[in-house]
């Protein structure tokens, strides 16, 4: 059972200041490593949970009595876009996305493995890294009216009958051999994203100790 699902069950329903407080207790562990101090970096407080309630950010907490009541699903939604802020997602661009998320999609967001980018962690998150530090990205339909015309009257060239173009070769992969200890070694594919927050670099450990313990297993003599 990992760390937020076990304050899940601890603290199914809490009030806006334990809310925030857990909040910030949790935040440094998702939060990428060398970030400026800025968006998605400062403390949490209860004016900034009304704000991305209001802007529908988050869900409206729930109700008893006249006192608002945050669970599970809210502190995903916020430790998730209090990361994306702090990688350079823009509010405007997230969106009311948040709201669209199962609790397992932000949990993989949030801590899917190692090498966990948004675009891999949820293809429906895959067009905020085309937005980012940038403008929107210009649809067809956009184009400069110059360039739309030429688009639009410049007929289809006819194909020539011809063989298929070979497939290109795959790119070679380049390897990095690091040696751990004597008799320990690791490889490093180039494209290999290393982990940017504590909660990766605490799952690779966890996930590099049980493969050594499955060998240390495998390779036990039977009694």
């Amino acid at each position: 059972m990992s760390m937020l699902q076990q304050i899940a069950q601890q603290q199914p329903e809490m009030v806006l200041e334990n809310f925030v407080e857990v909040t910030n207790t949790l935040l440094p562990q998702f939060l990428p490593d060398q970030v400026s101090r800025g968006r998605g970096q400062e403390p949490v407080n209860p004016r900034l949970v009304r704000h991305y309630t209001t802007q529908g950010w988050l869900d409206k907490p729930l109700k008893q009595g006249r006192e608002a009541r945050y669970i599970y699903r809210h502190l995903l939604q916020l430790l998730v876009l209090r990361r994306l802020l702090a990688e350079g997602y823009s509010t405007s661009s997230i969106g009311s996305l948040l709201g669209d998320q199962t609790n397992t999609d932000l949990e993989n967001i949030l801590q899917g493995g190692v090498q966990l980018t948004v675009e891999a962690a949820n293809p429906a998150l895959a067009f905020l890294a085309q937005i980012r530090d940038r403008g929107e990205p210009q649809r067809p339909d956009q184009a400069a009216p110059g360039q739309k015309r030429a688009l639009t009257q410049a007929p289809p060239a006819r194909a020539e009958a011809s063989a298929p173009p070979a497939a290109a070769a795959p790119p070679p992969q380049i390897w990095t051999r690091l040696t751990v200890l004597d008799g320990l070694e690791i490889h490093v594919r180039r494209d290999f994203a290393a982990p940017t927050t504590a909660h990766e670099r605490d799952s690779l450990l966890r996930l590099i100790a049980e493969h050594l313990t499955h060998l240390n297993e495998s390779q036990r003599p039977p009694l």
